[in-house]
């Protein structure tokens, strides 16, 4: 059981192409709103909120991988569905507007807290200056006291004092206990929030996102270190044709199998992103294109061998395979050499018959 969304075919072409530029200005929006609906119109998707929003965002051109996702999956004169541009919304717009919701709120309330912090401890040191005071002029007043009234009059002064000053130290640590803890649970909400950010809500993979930080990362430690590097795409085979024979329910589940068995067999070798669509992206540091190739053959026979059924009904899906391209790092290279070698071997895979290793 496995996935939705359609192919995301010509890969390095979108590379290039695929940041639509921005028809104008963020102080365009109804030239902008026009073209959602001219766009609307022509791929037959009723600009419902949703699908309207998808387009809009695309006419403006500000997110560049929404922008990308969408020439992919229009590569070679192809439609997206209502369905597609339905989870485009979720996946890239709204999991972006929550995840900036979440961080504005963590952010703020870590500054409120800190300003707490900040009052507590000049309310301490205001205490201690004052006791200190009390404490020098008890001390003067008992050396002038002359009688034992005197003294026991200083001394329950000095005691009165001393309460009063444990009573609102007392106060002080616990206020700041209660602030400490309000930052932890604001911190972890925060890390929790840049978290998300970074994973595929689908598959509760990595997503692209996280890819292009890892994939700069691991290019620049094999320059670095001069230490093998390989990199793959991974490609459902006639995804297309179970999402037509099974609906998107069953595709989306098939896509979650497929990505939780990659990321299974290869997670203490490397880090496996969704890249878009049924396509993921793995990223192996340390490891030659040899040994990526005999990895990769088993996972390809452990999905092929997989014999999935309908979750409610139990009717057979058949067999799912995926065909792989793969790359190693060399010197000079950057993620779009890296990638485009990668994107050809997966071409070669898909024309040699797929279920294929390249």
């Amino acid at each position: 059981m496995i996935e939705s969304a359609k192919a995301m075919s010509a890969r390095s072409t979108a590379k290039s192409a695929a940041a639509r530029p921005a028809s104008g200005t963020n102080d365009d929006p109804f030239r902008f709103a026009a073209e959602a609906l001219s766009l609307a119109e022509a791929h037959g998707t009723p600009p419902e909120p949703d699908t309207f929003k998808v387009w809009y965002t695309y006419a403006a051109g500000s997110s560049l991988v929404l922008n990308e996702r969408i020439e992919s999956l229009m590569a070679g004169g192809a439609k997206p569905s209502v369905y597609d541009l339905s989870a485009l919304n979720g996946e890239i717009i709204e999991a972006d507007t929550n995840g900036d919701i979440a961080r504005m709120q963590a952010d703020e309330g870590l500054r409120k807290e800190m300003e707490e912090v900040q009052t507590f401890i000049r309310s301490y040191l205001q205490t201690t200056e004052r006791y200190e005071g009390a404490i020098d002029n008890t001390t003067k007043s008992l050396s002038e006291a002359s009688t034992a009234a005197e003294v026991e009059t200083v001394i329950a002064l000095m005691i009165r004092e001393n309460q009063r000053v444990r009573a609102q130290t007392q106060q002080l640590s616990a206020s700041l206990r209660e602030t400490q803890e309000e930052i932890i649970r604001l911190q972890d909400k925060l890390s929790q929030s840049r978290r998300a950010e970074m994973q595929d809500p689908m598959t509760g993979l990595n997503n692209r996102r996280f890819f292009q930080h890892a994939i700069a990362s691991a290019l620049a430690h094999a320059e670095t270190f001069r230490q093998p590097m390989s990199f793959a795409i991974a490609d459902i085979d006639h995804f297309k044709s179970v999402n037509d024979r099974f609906g998107h329910q069953i595709g989306d589940e098939i896509l979650k199998f497929v990505g939780t068995f990659i990321n299974s067999k290869l997670k203490e070798h490397g880090t496996v992103s969704r890249y878009g669509g049924e396509e993921f992206a793995i990223i192996l540091p340390n490891i030659t294109i040899e040994t990526a190739r005999a990895l990769l053959e088993d996972v390809k026979e452990g999905i092929a061998g997989a014999r999935l059924v309908t979750s409610k009904t139990n009717k057979p899906i058949g067999t799912v395979t995926v065909s792989f391209g793969v790359s190693n790092w060399a010197d000079g290279d950057d993620i779009d050499t890296l990638f485009e070698r990668a994107d050809q071997q997966l071409y070669e895979a898909k024309s040699a018959g797929r279920n294929l290793v390249r």
